[in-house]
Parts: structure tokens; sequence; C-alpha cells
């Protein structure tokens, strides 16, 4: 089958899926007012900054901003007590009568334009889906998604889902790479618009900390405790669960413009314009995907066991002859014929757990774990128009005269680090490929060059001499205060060019434009 037989065929076959009966008008009257019923009286939001406002407040420290857009994200709810009740605890349903709170970061116009001006793909950026009958279905064609034809399926009551946002929508992309520095934790996200009188995804739950927040329209939903302490808090999502399988739900309200929930991974949801009469679009934020403490404790095992075997020969010590034999499914139903050598085994391999403890270096596991999980996967800074003239992008440029226009004068600037979670200085082992051994090296990775498309980084590092070690640390530890270039380097030619090739990185920003006009 060719892609345009596929292409039709899924086409016509979803068209003749969605077309059906629309409910009375009374019956959406009737169950909307049952809803309604159970949402409680919305505050007016007053006094609170808008987006815009909070980018310009130009805070020193970038996890001060992005605590700052989290304040934003839950108004009124304080962020301590936010994180003391219901972060990884309970749903947080924030009902607002400020339709237009989150309209600063994403519109249907503006949905419509990515569409238009892209090349999306289905499958890779969009997804068009549909829940009929307690069967959930993907109806998405070949190739590139044209409005037409997505608007087509819209029109068909099918939900329209928009994977990586960040790479069309910039005030999506600044908001999430502002966010992940407060959690320091990749920051994703997922735009769903939903036609009224369609739902277009089975119940089910996600391994995230999941934040909706309603942009236009109105949507109903309904949220379910996790159905056991096996699905508290999970790392993996859930499979689509059929309506008899999830009992009751502890919220069931409808998300009105401006109008904000919260949910702790694990909890089962659904969401519908099944008695609505207008379409519903909302943004799913996200966070702490496998960022668990289990998922730390298997690099600190890890680490401690490369450790012990290193300097410790317990480690290395064969296993007793037979060892197979002292054990497993089978052997447990047997008689114990060999209980005192079984009790020998378990006594030394319970002894080597409980020393494992003596060989773990906590400060090693978490550069490691964070530059795995975090600094790899993250998003590149967003770097805002005051940040802009104090940065490399606003250094020597060229005429059309053929000399150039600006020079810059780092020498007598003052520096920071552009964001504190955007550089990880680590100690790593490597092979030496001239010697051919292992050595130590000292590497500081950034996220600056990292891509916009999320888990699709090669983190870049800058490998820093030994001797240099102690002029990168000071910059980490004088964060997010500047320090003069003569004060760090005192004179030491070798730190002033390391300087220099960080700043020409764009890993150093400047208290002040630095750049002057040329002689040439």
């Amino acid at each position: 089958m060719s892609a345009f037989e596929y292409y039709a065929n899924a086409d016509l076959s979803v068209n003749k899926k969605r077309k059906k009966k629309k409910k009375s008008r009374s019956s959406v009257s009737n169950k909307k007012n049952r809803i309604e019923n159970q949402v409680v009286d919305k505050p007016k939001i007053t006094g609170y900054k808008d987006l815009n406002s909070i980018y310009n407040l130009n805070l020193k420290n970038s996890t001060k901003t992005g605590k700052k857009l989290f304040e934003w994200l839950i108004h009124p709810i304080d962020v301590e007590d936010f994180m003391k009740n219901h972060w990884e605890k309970s749903t947080l349903h924030v009902p607002r009568n400020s339709p237009n709170y989150f309209s600063e970061l994403f519109s249907l116009i503006e949905l419509d334009k990515i569409l238009l001006e892209n090349n999306l793909q289905y499958g890779t950026n969009v997804d068009i889906t549909s829940y009929v009958n307690n069967v959930r279905e993907t109806h998405n064609p070949v190739g590139r998604a044209f409005p037409h034809v997505v608007w087509d399926y819209y029109n068909n009551e099918c939900s329209v889902r928009l994977l990586n946002p960040q790479l069309f929508a910039p005030k999506i992309y600044k908001f999430m790479a502002n966010l992940q520095e407060y959690f320091g934790s990749l920051v994703g996200c997922n735009v769903y618009l939903t036609p009224p009188f369609s739902q277009g995804f089975a119940p089910h739950y996600d391994d995230i900390e999941a934040f909706v927040v309603q942009v236009d329209g109105e949507k109903h939903w309904r949220v379910y405790k996790p159905r056991s302490n096996f699905e508290v808090l999970p790392r993996t999502s859930s499979r689509n669960f059929h309506q008899d399988e999830i009992g009751d739900p502890i919220l069931d309200v409808i998300l009105r413009a401006g109008d904000f929930l919260y949910m702790p991974r694990g909890y089962i949801h659904q969401a519908d314009t099944l008695y609505t009469e207008t379409h519903s679009l909302h943004l799913t934020f996200s966070t702490y995907q496998q960022n668990t403490m289990y998922d730390f404790l298997k690099v600190v095992v890890e680490d401690s066991l490369n450790n012990a075997e290193k300097n410790d020969v317990s480690y290395r010590s064969g296993l007793p002859i037979g060892y197979q034999h002292l054990g497993g499914l089978c052997e447990s139903e047997k008689s114990q014929p060999h209980s005192a050598q079984r009790q020998l085994f378990e006594n030394q391999v319970n002894n080597l757990i409980k020393k494992l403890k003596n060989y773990n270096n906590l400060d090693h596991a978490i550069d490691k774990f964070s530059l795995q999980n975090f600094y790899t996967n993250s998003l590149p800074p967003s770097i805002n128009d005051v940040e802009l003239p104090c940065m490399v992008t606003n250094g020597t440029k060229i005429q059309s005269n053929g000399k150039t226009t600006k020079g810059v004068d780092l020498d007598n600037a003052e520096v920071k680090l552009i964001r504190k979670n955007s550089v990880r200085l680590i100690e790593e082992t490597v092979l030496n490929e001239e010697t051919d051994q292992m050595t130590n090296e000292i590497r500081l990775y950034y996220t600056l060059d990292n891509s916009k498309e999320l888990h699709n980084n090669e983190c870049q590092f800058v490998v820093i001499p030994d001797e240099m070690g102690l002029f990168v640390k000071q910059l980490f530890n004088t964060y997010p205060t500047f320090i003069k270039v003569s004060d760090l380097c005192d004179d030491n030619e070798q730190a002033l060019q390391l300087v220099n090739d960080l700043w020409e990185r764009g890993l150093l920003i400047t208290s002040k434009n630095i750049t002057y006009e040329s002689d040439n």
C-alpha cells in the first residue's frame, strides 16, 4: 500500500467512525449543571505579575526566576504549602475568574500558524486521537500534518496533540527553560486541543508530575486515586484502563480558561468535552520523570560497587563452588542438605552489601546522576533581552567594508555563569589515547548547545586543566554574584585565557555591555 493510499484510507476511516448524532442540548445542559455544582467559587486573581513582568524582574539567580514562574503557575497557592501538602501527595485544583491568565503562553491562532509554517510530522510532532465506546485510537496518517487535514479530523471530533511545542512556540520554550532551573529536572510540555462533544484519551496515569493549564475553552476532568500502593508514584506510565477498573473519581470538575490542575504521577485521569458546547485548549507541563530515589540509588550502588571492586579484595573473591545449588526456584523446594553452606553464602553476601556503604562517594554519584538525568536531557537556557548585549552574541561584528565594528574589553569586566543549572563541573575517569592509560579528567559540561528536542542531546563539555579547576570552582561558588575578571584571574595568563574561552562559548555573562568601537 502506498503512503497516499494509507493516508486516504486512514482519513476515510476516521471520517466514517466520527460521524455520529450530536447529543441533545437538554442532556448536555443537565450533565453540565451537575458537574458545575461541584465546582467551588472562583476567586478573582488580582495583584499578581504577568509572565513578562516576571522575566523583566532581571533576577540575578536563575533558580529564583524559576521559582517565581512556579509561584505564578500555582498562584495564589504558596510554594512551600504546595510542596508540603500536595507535591507527590494529592491533586490541586485552582479555579480562577481570570480567563486570560494563561493566554500569554499559547493560543489557537498560534497552533494554526505553527501547522501552516512548519513541516510537522504525524507521530513525531502531531497525534490525532479519539476515545469512543471505551476504545482509544490513534488516526495518524503518513507525512506532514497540513492544517486542512488536521482540522478535518478535528471537525470529526478527533483530538489534536502537539508534541514538543517548545520547538515551534517561543513562549512555551522560554517558560519551560526557566522553570527547569527551579526543579533541577527536565520540564516537558504537550498541547491538547479537543473539539466539543468528544474525548481523545482513555483513563490512564502518567510517570510525571503533571501541571494542567487551561488556555481556552473548557474541559471536564475526572481524577482517581492510585488503585494500589504499587501504583503510587510509578516510574512508568500505565496502559489504558477500562471505566470499570478505576472506581469513582475523587475530583470531578470543569476547567475553564485560566484554571489550573496538578496531578501527582500515578493518579488516573480522563478529560472530555462530551457535555460542553465548546472546544478545549490546554497545556500539560511535566517534570520529575524517572527522577526518583530508586533511579539515583541505581547510580549510587553501581558507583559504590566500582569503588569496592578496586579497593577491597573481598569483592573480587570467587563464588563458592556449587553456589547454583544453594538456592533458586527449584532448589528451594528441596530439603536442605546444604543449609550450612547456604547460610555461609548468605552471610557473605549480606556482609558485602552492608560494607558497600563504605565505598559510597555521594559527590561523584550526584555528579554522575545529574549529568545523565538532567544536563544531558535539559533544554538550552532561554536568553532574555537584557542578557543578550552582555554575551558573546554581541561581540565583534563585521561591516560591509570588511572591517570589524566592535571588540570586547573582557579584562576589565565582571562575569558570572550564564545559569546556575546550565553548567556542571565533573571529574571523570577517561582513557588517555596517547598513553593508553586511564586517567582523571576535569570536564565542564554545559547545556547551551543542547537541542530543544527533548532526550536528543550529547551534552557538550570543556576539558579544564587540573591547575585551572580552582578558578572554575570560584565561578560556581560566587554565583549569582558577579566577580571581576582581574580578581578572579589575579594576573594569571592561563586563567585569563580560560575565562576568554568560557565567555566565547557563551557560558559567561558580563554585568554590562563590554563591547566598544574598534579603530580598525
